[in-house]
């Protein structure tokens, strides 16, 4: 298990559209989704894969402000990714859950913060045992609209076997 995940509002989507968000309670010993986060998905999202689930009073619980990003991280990147690094600055040991490459950049060059995405967090749990067909649930969220390029699964599937 990972000590703890501050999460971004891509991998929560990709998981819902999984119906797999009972991975993060399996993988994490805690996670946390900051508010604005939270806010993009739940209450902006309405309707959309994941703001239903995220909606249940059970999730409440994982939601977190962050402290102020910095203006760096305002400039660059959306809110969600913002407050997923600057909670993650404060919060080590933990990874931050990031599909964005340039937030995922920002995240470990600058700040050194352990990051991961939706695909590596599948791996994860293909390797302890809680995901069976880690391919065909990334072609899953492929075909359901999640971007995920072949070179990514690929990766993803090759890491896997390793």
């Amino acid at each position: 298990m990972i000590e703890r995940g501050i999460i971004n509002a891509g991998p929560l989507v990709a998981f819902s559209l999984l119906d797999r968000l009972d991975l993060f309670t399996a993988l994490f010993y805690e996670y946390w989704i900051p508010e604005a986060v939270y806010q993009e998905v739940a209450i902006a999202g309405l309707g959309k894969p994941a703001a239903d689930s995220l909606t249940n009073p059970q999730w409440l619980i994982h939601v977190r402000t962050a402290p102020v990003p910095d203006p760096l991280l305002i400039s660059v990147l959306d809110p969600g990714e913002a407050e997923v690094i600057s909670l993650a600055r404060i919060s080590h040991p933990c990874v931050a859950i990031i599909d964005d490459r340039r937030g995922r950049k920002i995240a470990s060059e600058i700040y050194g913060i352990s990051v991961k995405g939706t695909a590596g967090l599948l791996v994860e749990a293909y390797r302890h045992g809680l995901l069976i067909d880690l391919r065909g649930s990334l072609v899953e969220l492929k075909r359901s609209g999640y971007y995920l390029s072949e070179k990514v699964i690929e990766a993803a599937c090759r890491a896997a076997e390793n």
